[in-house]
């Protein structure tokens, strides 16, 4: 039998670790309800909150009393459960939800940092190249025009021998 103060240690680990767990299911519903995922993204976020619960809970237990698992266990984790519900989820929602708004926000500013320091100035790049890359596209086209006219012109007459000697290779002659 484990003298008095061990059994109030491992207890109060249990308990500990019931209110770890109620701590982290508030954060899962607080990030829920800050994203709204679809059914894999919150399938997903069950997962890995039920890892993280069972690395706790057990990380409680070999702290506590050495992992054995006794009814006062599942006591003190129903214990800790019920306090965090009661006295500390209405604040720990609260002050979750306020600080995913501010992380939002700073990514929102730094977002928004980055497009007037990176993005507009590539815009305004591009937009003077695409100027420039026009001009030079016209004063090309003006040098080319007669140029491809006459290539063209050839092209045409070609092709139109090749397919009457094609046909009368292979169809013999038009009658």
């Amino acid at each position: 039998m484990l003298r008095m103060e061990l059994q109030f240690y491992a207890l109060f680990m249990t308990v500990l670790s019931g209110i770890g767990v109620g701590l982290l299911f508030d954060l899962l519903r607080a990030v829920r309800r800050f994203l709204r995922p679809g059914p894999l993204l919150a399938a997903l976020g069950d997962l890995l909150f039920w890892g993280a619960a069972t690395a706790m809970v057990g990380t409680g237990l070999f702290l506590g009393n050495w992992g054995e698992y006794r009814f006062y266990v599942l006591v003190g984790l129903l214990t800790g459960l019920v306090l965090h519900f009661a006295l500390a989820s209405p604040a720990v929602l609260w002050l979750a939800d306020r600080l995913l708004h501010a992380v939002a926000w700073v990514l929102k500013v730094l977002w928004e940092l980055a497009m007037r320091l990176v993005w507009f100035p590539l815009q305004a790049v591009a937009a003077v190249l695409w100027r420039l890359g026009r001009g030079l596209g016209t004063w090309l086209g003006r040098r080319l025009r007669g140029p491809y006219r006459w290539l063209r012109l050839r092209y045409l007459l070609a092709r139109r021998r090749l397919r009457r000697a094609w046909r009368h290779w292979f169809r013999g002659p038009k009658t």
